[in-house]
């Protein structure tokens, strides 16, 4: 599934954009579940620019049961630039794996991939179950995929949507 490079050209930085927003919003509880699902919908639009992902099952159950704090929160240990350049990284990397290519900048794509999952409670060594014995490309993949299911979880778990879910 291709989806227009309008779609997925600054997907990336208007999420952060609307997380730094909704996380001023939170922190003055005046948060809604209005704001919470206009980031979701930014959260959707950006996995969109990313999907197909190469998940196994278990993964999400994984994640969800790892992941300790929200996608608002993770501007307390990272800035909102940082999040804006990491998820806007993330499309053309996935998209070069996706071709057979080893993208240069995955290294770099790596370590903020790490720093945010670190800011939404969770370390890279936890995920070493879905990493092992995989080949460079796969195990790529793979990290994405966990980095894309982490950042959605996230957006999810607050709460509001407890409330909501109830």
């Amino acid at each position: 599934m291709n989806f227009p490079q309008s779609v997925v050209e600054g997907s990336g930085e208007a999420l952060a954009h609307i997380v730094a927003a909704a996380s001023i919003l939170k922190s003055m509880n005046e948060l809604t579940l209005d704001s919470v699902e206009i980031v979701r919908k930014y959260v959707d639009n950006w996995i969109m620019s990313v999907v197909p992902l190469d998940y196994v099952p278990g993964m999400a159950e994984f994640l969800g049961g790892k992941l300790r704090r929200s996608i608002l929160d993770v501007l307390d240990e990272i800035s909102e630039e940082e999040l804006g350049q990491t998820l806007e990284m993330i499309p053309p990397i996935k998209r070069s794996i996706d071709e057979g290519d080893v993208p240069l900048d995955f290294a770099e794509a790596e370590v903020r991939m790490e720093r945010v999952l670190r800011s939404l409670g969770l370390e890279v060594n936890e995920l070493g179950r879905f990493l092992e014995n995989l080949a460079i490309l796969e195990k790529m993949k793979r990290l994405i995929t966990l980095f894309v299911l982490a950042i959605g979880i996230s957006s999810v778990r607050d709460r509001l949507w407890i409330v909501e879910s109830q």
